[in-house]
């Protein structure tokens, strides 16, 4: 049942907010991971499992257009 609903729930994603960023919603689940750990397990959480977890987030935020890097503007030649 839990399966079926999420299946639904994901292809409403896809149909609303397009194929790239649905799929973005599987970047984030070791963050999530990390957190229902730590809630429901009591796992101990190190810098470095804040950092990774950072680190997928902001990778996500940039292939999704979330966060945009500035670019340097060159000037186009003719």
């Amino acid at each position: 049942m839990c399966t079926g609903v999420a299946y639904v729930l994901y292809f409403r994603l896809i149909e609303h907010a397009g194929p790239a960023k649905a799929l973005a919603v599987t970047f984030v689940v070791p963050v999530f991971a990390l957190l229902y750990g730590v809630v429901f397990l009591d796992e101990v959480v190190t810098g470095r499992m804040l950092w990774c977890a950072a680190m997928i987030v902001a990778g996500t935020a940039l292939s999704t257009g979330l966060l945009k890097l500035p670019l340097s503007r060159r000037p186009r030649r003719a």
